[in-house]
């Protein structure tokens, strides 16, 4: 040991009781963060010898929390960076200090860094009566007189847990003598629910003769209470104490907070600190915060003495303003309820009734839309809207009754629906209230329309701001709904007179038609009899002539008869009755074609071979008037028809324009193919047509005015047919004149066929007028049944004289009496023999053995279509229509004559 070793060993020892003397921990550390010198300040601060920090890492010594408050700070220092900080560190057990820390960088020779010095200061009383003092301060700023006591209290309680104390409680005392707790905050989070929980158990008032709390003592006008340690066994039996120190406190005060002859509140500051004792100090804090508190509180009374006054004068500007504005209300409600009655004075329909009340009632209402509806059978149907959407309008169009819809629900109860905020529409209508609310909808009406206590309809009413529909707003809109109904009950029996008279009118006037039409109708059925008359005298007065010319013949010898020709008679009298034939023929064909018995026998037919059959069928009739006819005929012009009715048209045709011509004159026939149809054109020089006759000249028994002698002859239905006719094909006619004397020109147009399937070659008509060859029809046995004795004289005759053996009856017993005798070949019956018809004997004829081969035909003045089904199903074999013609016969013969 040298001389100056015991020297530097003394000046160890004395900076090391210097250092130990100091109240700040001193300590030196290494780069690896260890302990290589510690003041006695750690044995106070950490309960252990500095001797044995010595060698140790900081982390260990300070605890982990403060480690990593200061780790930032040390990795600085050992870089050579000196540190001087404050910092709030909880140390191991739980000790927390407010410290200030500086850290010396300790260089080596060359610069490196070999460690630090620390010195850490205890700094937690200045800081609590810094904060303390910046806490009355930011607690007089946060106690705002407009916020009202209890927010006051909730800031006061949230700055306290910041800076002064763990935990802050504010209690008042209940009216019925129990303790509430207004604010309960924690520094904690962690146990911020937990104090939450406890605040909400509340104080009860203590029973008669148990001790007294704390609390109840200082809320009765007690003093405050200093209270350094809640473990004291002294303080078990408060419960308040007891939630405080389940909450981890150690300390606490309690001060009442006084108004002016009563304590308002108690005020609890606690704190969880383990080296932290409240003491006098922090009581009179307490009590200093618990005045500013009260000044504070008396503030908030006079606040709110200032804020009731200026409410009250507030309610009471308010309400002048609202009642001034409730008489503008009224009176302009007043206004548009004499402007809607003014209006609907004179709408006279439900629609202008509904037009009035929409335009004009939703202004007066001061609603943005309105609709009304009205009841259409089972249905709502939209009258009359305005304001929606068109998506809206569309969705009410129209609506069932059943529909959970406030319309509806407004019409089946008969009472208004009031719905004053989407709100309530959702929670009434949730279904359709997203749906059926226009978009601008807030709140909405639906007024029913109530007639004679039965509703005819609703009234709705949509606004763009919610409505209270205070009482007089739902008068109001009542009474517009009422006005509504009555106006539109007025315009139903307005419209209802109005169609009744319109009836009454429709009525005379159909009167007046029908009254003409009858008149007219019998004019021409006057004028028809009379043609009818005079067709039917015109051939029967020549059949007359003859006749007796004929009988005349009888009388007459030998060598007179030789001198006569009685063939020109016959063939006058066949010509007759062929001219009756053909009346009686085209009569029955406009009423087959008018009621659709008609049916056509199409086959593809072309025109020229029908117009030449036709031109000579009217070629006696051209020659006996001098007419000269001229024919310009397209050949290959086809159309699918029926050969005999087409032959009519074209004979009608012609015979209307010979008739009709002077005699000399000239008629045209033309038949061309015209964009896909035939034209059949018959052009005559003859009377013409006039102007007002022509649009009618179809129609039947239609004709020009004529004279007495009427040498046209016919009876207004030709035309008829080849209209009817030409429709049944498929075409159309036209006529054309220029009027009286110019002429007429008839143009029947017909569908063109298409080209045949296959080719082939029609049938050649027969030569006209040439009869087709017939074999000789062997001898038959004929049994003639017919009550007109007359007439079956005459059909006997015709058949003995064609060599045939007849046997008669003349009615149906002794027609079976004589079939059964003889057995006939064939069988001529009457059908509308008396007693028993024609169908009964055919029937039991048909049932005898040994006539199951006999021919049975029907005679009879019927010839319809379904007569003759009717025959047919009966039983006969043929139908002729009465008068038989005898090439008719012959054939009848003919058929007949194999069987037997």
């Amino acid at each position: 040991m040298s001389a100056g070793e015991p020297s530097m060993t003394m000046e160890a020892e004395q900076l090391q009781r210097l250092l130990d003397a100091l109240p700040a921990l001193v300590s030196y550390i290494d780069s690896d963060e260890r302990y290589g010198v510690a003041n006695r300040a750690y044995e106070r601060w950490f309960g252990e010898d500095s001797g044995s920090i010595v060698g140790r890492q900081v982390r260990e010594v300070i605890g982990d929390a403060a480690y990593a408050a200061v780790k930032p700070h040390i990795t600085a220092v050992l870089a050579g960076r000196p540190q001087d900080f404050e910092s709030r560190l909880t140390y191991p057990k739980g000790r927390r200090r407010h410290v200030r820390i500086q850290y010396i960088p300790h260089l080596g020779a060359s610069g490196d860094v070999r460690g630090f010095f620390a010195l850490v200061a205890d700094v937690s009383e200045q800081k609590r009566a810094e904060d303390a003092r910046r806490f009355l301060a930011d607690a007089s700023a946060a106690l705002d007189p407009a916020q009202g006591r209890d927010a006051g209290f909730r800031r006061v309680a949230a700055l306290a847990v910041a800076s002064v104390a763990d935990l802050c409680a504010v209690h008042t005392l209940e009216p019925d003598g129990s303790v509430h707790a207004r604010v309960v905050a924690h520094a904690d989070p962690a146990k911020a629910e937990l104090a939450a929980r406890l605040a909400r158990l509340g104080r009860p008032l203590p029973e008669p003769g148990a001790r007294t709390s704390l609390l109840h003592e200082v809320l009765h006008g007690g003093h405050a209470r200093l209270l350094p340690d809640l473990a004291d066994p002294a303080l078990a039996g408060a419960d308040h104490l007891a939630a405080l120190r389940e909450l981890g406190c150690r300390s606490a005060v309690i001060v009442p907070i006084r108004g002016d002859a009563c304590v308002l509140a108690a005020l609890t500051l606690a704190s969880a600190e383990v080296d932290r004792t409240y003491g006098a100090a922090d009581l009179a804090f307490a009590e200093e915060l618990s005045q500013r508190i009260e000044v504070t509180l008396q503030r908030v009374r006079l606040y709110d003495m200032a804020r009731d006054a200026e409410s009250e004068a507030r309610r009471r500007f308010l309400a002048e303003q609202e009642a001034r504005r409730a008489a503008e209300r009224a009176a302009q409600r007043m206004a548009g309820l004499q402007r809607i009655t003014a209006a609907l004075a004179d709408a006279l329909t439900s629609e202008a009734v509904a037009q009035v009340v929409v335009d004009i009632g939703v202004a007066a209402a001061g609603a943005y839309a309105g609709i009304i509806v009205v009841t259409a059978g089972d249905e709502l149907e939209c009258l009359k809207e305005v304001g929606y959407e068109r998506e809206t309008v569309e969705r009410f169009r129209q609506m069932p009754l059943d529909a959970a819809l406030p319309l509806t629900d407004a019409l089946r109860t008969g009472a208004p629906v009031w719905l004053r905020s989407r709100e309530e529409c959702s929670a009434r209508y949730p279904r359709i209230a997203s749906a059926a609310l226009s978009g601008a909808t807030v709140s909405l009406c639906c007024l029913p329309l109530v007639v004679q206590e039965r509703p005819i309809g609703v009234l709705g009413l949509s606004f763009a701001e919610p409505r209270p529909f205070d009482r007089e707003e739902q008068e109001f809109l009542v009474a517009v709904s009422r006005q509504c109904a009555q106006a539109m009950e007025r315009a139903r029996l307005h419209e209802e007179r109005a169609a009744l008279v319109e009836r009454e009118r429709r009525v005379a006037l159909e009167n007046a038609r029908l009254y003409r039409e009858a008149h007219e109708a019998d004019r021409r059925k006057d004028e028809f009899i009379a043609m009818l008359s005079h067709e039917l005298r015109n051939p029967l007065a020549p059949i007359t002539t003859g006749l007796e010319l004929l009988q005349m013949s009888a009388q007459m010898s030998a060598g007179e008869r030789a001198d006569r020709d009685d063939r020109q008679i016959l063939a006058t009298l066949e010509r007759q009755v062929k001219t009756i034939v053909r009346l009686v023929d085209d009569l029955l064909d406009v009423s087959r074609i008018t009621r659709g018995k008609i049916e056509l026998t199409l086959e593809r037919l072309d025109v020229a071979s029908v117009v030449e059959t036709a031109v000579e069928s009217v070629r006696p009739l051209l020659v006996q008037r001098g007419h000269d006819l001229v024919l310009s005929v397209d050949p290959g012009v086809f159309v699918h028809g029926d050969r005999v009715r087409l032959e009519q048209v074209v004979v009608n045709l012609l015979n209307n324009a010979i008739k009709y011509t002077n005699p000399g004159g000239r008629v045209s026939l033309a038949c061309a193919a015209i964009a896909g149809d035939a034209r059949i054109r018959v052009t005559d020089t003859g009377v013409g047509i006039s102007a007002e006759l022509l649009p009618r000249v179809f129609e039947p028994f239609m004709q020009a005015r004529r004279t007495l002698d009427r040498s046209q002859g016919g009876l207004g239905i030709g035309l008829t047919l080849v209209k009817r006719l030409a429709e049944l094909h498929g075409g159309r006619v036209e006529a054309l004149s220029g009027g009286p004397g110019e002429g007429t020109t008839i143009s029947v147009w017909l569908p063109l066929a298409g080209a045949p399937s296959a080719p082939a070659e029609a049938p050649a008509p027969p030569a006209p007028g040439a009869a087709p060859p017939r074999a000789k029809t062997r001898p038959l046995h004929v049994l003639l049944v017919d009550d007109n004795v007359d007439a079956a004289d005459g059909l006997r005759r015709v058949l003995q004289l064609h060599g045939h053996a007849v046997s008669m009856a003349h009615d149906g017993p002794a027609a079976l009496e004589a079939a059964r005798a003889s057995k006939p070949d064939l069988v001529l019956l009457d059908i509308g023999l008396p007693g028993m018809d024609g169908y009964e004997v055919v029937r039991r004829l048909r049932a005898e053995p040994e006539l199951t081969r006999s021919y049975i035909a029907a005679l009879s003045g019927y010839g319809q279509d379904q007569d003759r089904r009717r025959s047919r199903e009966a039983g006969f074999d043929a139908h002729l229509t009465k008068p038989v013609a005898t090439e008719q016969l012959l054939s009848l013969l003919a058929e007949a004559a194999p069987r037997g």
